[in-house]
Order: C-alpha cells, then structure tokens, then sequence
C-alpha cells in the first residue's frame, strides 16, 4: 500500500479523526511509500501530525478551523465566527507558529540521536533531520478573510493543498528507502492504525471511521482461481481526444468548471498582497531552560547588521546522563530539565566573499568545557552540496574554554564566497563539546 498510519494514541476528537483519514485518501493516490505519523510524543511533546516519504519528512500543527483565522508568528491567533466574533484558538497554550517549533526541536534531536540505529555508516553521516520541514495546516481549508504572517521558518497550508504540496517539497539532506522509514514510527513506539489501515486496503468499503479496530469485519474469503481467456487492451486514446469526449458530457463540463474556478482561486490566494496582523500581547515561546542571551562585547571581526548578515539565535542544549555515558538533548521549551552545556550559534555573516560564524557557549556544569574552532569539528555546507573548509588560523580564539558557571564566545572562518544559488547553510558539529549537532541557517537572497 502507498500509505500506512501510525500512531501513539488514537486521537480523540472527530475533527482530528476525519483529517488524518482524507490526508490518507490523497496520499493513497500518490507513488511510493508514504507515513503518516499521528498523536505520538517525544522529547515531552506530543506531535499531531508528521509525513514520512522518500526525500522528506514533514512535521504538521494541524488545526480545524471553521472560520477565518487572525494569526502572526508573536501572540495568540483567533478564528472568526460567522457573527465577526473572535475567539481565540489554543486559549492557554502556545500558538500555533511556536508549537510546531517546538514539534521540530523535539523530533529531529531525537532522529539525529537515534540515526546510527537504522541508517547505515554512511548515510547516517549524510543525513541530518534538521532539515525536516515545517507547516501549519489548517482544516479543512484556510477560509476567505485569513490573515496569516509567518517567517521562513514555518509554511501555511491548507488541508486541501497539502497532497499537492507534499509531492513537490523534499527536505535537503534526507534520502530514506521503505526500510529505513518504517524504522522510524517503530523507533517512537508507535503502532499501526489498523482501522484506517484496513479501509485503505479495501477490507471495509467505506471512508468514516466507526467503532474500534477490533470490531471490523474479517477480510472476504479468497475465490478459487479460474482460468480467462486472455483479452487484448484497446490502445489508450491520446490525452486531446480523452478530454474532448469527456468535455461532450455535462459531469466532464461540470468538472472543467470546477478546476477553473479552483485554479482562480488559488492563483489568488498565491498573488494576493501579504496582510498583516498586528501582534497581541502574549506569553512569549519558552527558551531552553537554564541559557541566558551571549553576552560581552562584540567579538573581533564582527559585521554590523547587513543583508550579509543574519543574527537569528539557534541553540542546542544538552545534558550528561550518566546512567547510559551519553549526551541527551533538551529541548526547546522543556522547563523541567536544564542542560549541561548550551552552544549558541548567534550570527552568520556572509560578507566580503567569506563565511564568519559567531559563537557562544554556556557551560552550566561541573566540569569545564571545550570547544575547537577547527576544521576537524565544525563542517559547513550548502544545500547544493558545497563545503565551505573552515580556515584554522583564522578562528579566534582556536579553542573555547568555558569554565563552570561561565559563558564564553568565539569566531570561525570559511575563506570562500557562499554560492549565489545557495538558499541555506547547514553547520555541523562532530564532535565537541557534546559530540553531534546541526543548526541551519536560511539564506534570504
């Protein structure tokens, strides 16, 4: 089958139910395998919706909504009623924008972590999660009158354009066979969703979702072979004569009307001017616990604000556990843990035909910590598939030593002009302080 369903828990409420099983029905009709990964938790979250395919992996907020939506990146979004009542979506929780950013951090930590389990050597070498991608969906669609502001962090869709989308998207950095996929939903513990399972299969000939798995009919008997004798397929028509009968019928004149007007619409919605929505005042997304702003005055070398130069903080926090000898990551958000060790990476200039890449590292631990600015440690790349080596006796200083309690910063440099097609960089750490880690950076051209 095209498309399997697995879950942690089976969602609770309808609306979340009905989604899942029309997202399966669109991706059934697609090549190649497709996962669909619902309701599960990792990292102390618990995700709605991911999409597992070949060259992608899609990390979904999926939200019903019957109703214009009000919403930005800072603040709580609102869906209008058919009376212009506002109310407000997610009242107490984060919005929607911050919970798939906190979805992101907690499930690519864990793949990165786990991706010598089920990728080979080599290609787990190759492979980094953090290029997973990220979108808010909106149920069943996003209705006229929506006024949505993201960044380039996370997309917008619609319930109804998200087949359409996940054929053209892929995550750089991610190429998964079936095997390698389906390692995946079993690394979270999850399980089959045997009721949509079934029906996709053709067992129960029907697209709700009634009563429990175990209560679905048996599969109908297999019928004895019988012998038929061998008919010769007509030729296809060409595609100009298919259309032009269908066009003779009044379900085919219907159904050329509807695609028209369906691609005025979304010719539309893709031209329309952005609108944007005032921010209102809310509880701001939670930082990794334990990590304060870098601080101290600006290193040697930095590059006032350009369009060289982006300054978007990106961290990753990890703690020891002893118990099992190894670095755990702490997600963003996560307020009851606090990392050992946090690296920052606070500024990426691209200026005068270089790379410089600033950063900080906050040692909240015991012991102290170190950090090479070498080539051996932090390796630079494009999604094309461009490395840029970093220039050893440029960084400054060559190593960071963080003593407990304390913060310190540094600079590395790539000598060498970042390719002008290039849209993202992906910085690599191997090993120190706290062995793997990637952070990526989008390039605004």
């Amino acid at each position: 089958m095209a498309v399997q369903v697995w879950i942690g828990e089976k969602p609770e409420h309808p609306n979340e139910r009905r989604a899942i099983m029309a997202l399966a029905n669109g991706l059934e009709r697609l090549e190649g395998l497709h996962l669909i990964l619902a309701n599960f938790s990792v990292g102390g979250r618990t995700v709605d919706l991911v999409i597992v395919k070949h060259d992608a992996i899609v990390i979904i907020e999926l939200k019903h909504c019957d109703g214009a939506v009000l919403g930005s990146v800072n603040g709580p979004w609102f869906v209008l009623g058919r009376n212009g009542e506002r109310k407000r979506l997610n009242p107490g929780r984060k919005n929607p924008y911050n919970q798939v950013i906190s979805y992101f951090h907690a499930l690519t930590n864990f793949l990165n972590e786990h991706r010598r389990e089920f990728l080979s050597a080599q290609k787990a070498n190759d492979v980094d999660f953090r290029t997973c991608k990220r979108v808010v969906v909106i149920a069943p669609m996003i209705q006229e009158g929506s006024q949505i502001e993201l960044d380039w962090k996370v997309e917008l869709k619609g319930m109804d354009d998200l087949p359409a989308y996940l054929i053209t998207e892929r995550s750089s950095e991610i190429e998964l066979n079936d095997e390698e996929m389906l390692a995946i939903p079993q690394l979270l513990h999850c399980t089959p969703w045997n009721e949509i399972n079934t029906v996709l299969q053709g067992v129960v000939p029907d697209t709700t979702i009634v009563g429990d798995p175990e209560a679905l009919p048996p599969a109908p008997p297999e019928l004895p072979a019988t012998t038929t004798p061998e008919v010769k397929p007509k030729p296809a028509l060409p595609l100009y004569e298919r259309a032009r009968r269908a066009l003779r019928t009044t379900t085919g004149r219907i159904a050329a009307g509807m695609a028209a007007v369906a691609l005025v619409l979304l010719l539309t919605l893709l031209f329309r001017p952005a609108q944007v929505v005032a921010p209102t005042a809310d509880e701001p997304l939670v930082p990794i616990a334990g990590i304060a702003a870098p601080t101290g005055a600006p290193l040697p070398g930095a590059v006032a604000a350009a369009d060289c130069v982006w300054t978007e903080l990106q961290l990753v926090g990890k703690r020891y556990d002893a118990s099992s000898g190894s670095w755990l990551s702490v997600a963003a958000g996560e307020s009851t843990v606090a990392p050992d060790v946090v690296v920052a990476l606070v500024q990426v200039s691209t200026c005068s035909g270089k790379i410089e890449l600033t950063w900080s590292v906050q040692n909240n631990s015991a012991q102290p910590v170190s950090f090479p600015l070498d080539s051996d440690n932090i390796v630079i790349s494009d999604g094309l598939g461009n490395e840029y080596p970093i220039t050893n006796a440029d960084s400054q200083p060559a190593e960071v030593l963080v003593a407990p309690g304390t913060q310190e910063q540094g600079v590395v440099v790539a000598r060498r002009p970042i390719n002008r097609s290039a849209t993202s960089l992906l910085v690599r750490l191997r090993d120190e302080p706290f062995g793997e880690a990637s952070f990526v950076v989008a390039i605004q051209p």
